[in-house]
């Protein structure tokens, strides 16, 4: 079956960066007529954007149903892109603060925005993190490998562990230098899903700096905003940071695009039951997609 759709206009947004050209990139679609799955992902690709974010209106006009594209797939939930959706719709409304529901796939998520001097900022409730047990030696020593590392680059005094907040990352630990961190296996992937995590994320705990890529270890992330509320989490239940205090997760470093991700953790240290996730967004640029069949 045939379908066609009317032009397709687009927002490119810069998330976590208070100005243009900085964070992690994003392509917003606002759409009142129906997109399907292949047309979505299609969009995203065209772009080239690490994630693409497509809204549709409810009855309700601070509740959004959103879907959210890769270059490769659809994903249950992602951070930037809902940070940044949110300042979009921010935008329209002008407002000085406002608060937005998206409804994903599986999970709802809400967000506040408070419009600055030139840029917005975005805080989103990722909710009470799911935490599973630290990983044994076994798995540990193959993901390490698979990661560009061995035992002695993992901290000391802590373990890989699974953390989720509606996308689940292996955490892992590292007090050696990130530039050596690559993925140098074809099986990472295989080797993640064994520990019930769909990606990795490297944290230099000193620091508080991370990297993470997609399990064929083609593209770096910016900024991952579904990995900084697990991060927060098990930084916490480690005893790293306070809970109840706001901190702050560098990445990008790598890529020439240096993006801050302020995180807090609410509740008690054994007991969280709440992980926040915000970072200033930037408005760039409007693009329109001529009628498309697919």
């Amino acid at each position: 079956m045939t379908f066609k759709s009317h032009p397709i206009h687009y927002r490119l947004i810069d998330v976590f960066s208070k100005v243009p050209l900085a964070g992690n990139g994003l392509a917003v679609f606002m759409h009142n007529e129906p997109l399907n799955s292949e047309l979505m992902q299609k969009l995203t690709q065209e772009l080239r954007q690490y994630e693409s974010i497509f809204l549709s209106g409810t009855h309700d006009p601070t509740r959004f149903q959103a879907r959210i594209f890769t270059m490769e797939e659809e994903l249950d939930f992602a951070g930037h892109p809902i940070l940044g959706a949110a300042c979009f719709l921010h935008e329209l409304q002008n407002g000085e603060a406002c608060a937005w529901t998206f409804d994903l796939p599986n999970k709802q998520v809400q967000v506040e925005t408070v419009k600055k001097a030139g840029y917005y900022h975005a805080t989103m409730e990722q909710g009470q993190p799911q935490f599973y047990p630290p990983l044994e030696r076994s798995h540990t020593l193959e993901i390490l490998k698979a990661l560009n590392l061995s035992a002695r680059d993992i901290h000391p005094n802590l373990p890989m562990q699974v953390i989720s907040t509606g996308l689940p990352y292996l955490i892992v630990p590292v007090s050696c230098d990130l530039q050596k961190i690559c993925i140098v296996s074809r099986n990472l992937a295989e080797l993640l899903a064994s520990v019930k995590a769909k990606f990795a994320y490297i944290l230099q705990v000193s620091t508080l700096e991370g990297r993470t890529w997609d399990n064929d270890g083609r593209v770096e992330d910016i900024a991952t905003g579904s990995a900084a509320g697990p991060v927060g989490a098990y930084l916490v239940q480690h005893g790293i940071t306070a809970i109840n205090n706001q901190f702050v997760i560098n990445q990008g470093r790598f890529l020439k695009r240096p993006s801050q991700l302020f995180v807090q953790v609410s509740g008690q240290t054994n007991q969280i039951i709440s992980v926040k996730v915000g970072g200033d967004v930037c408005m760039v640029a409007r693009g329109v997609f001529d009628e498309i069949e697919t």
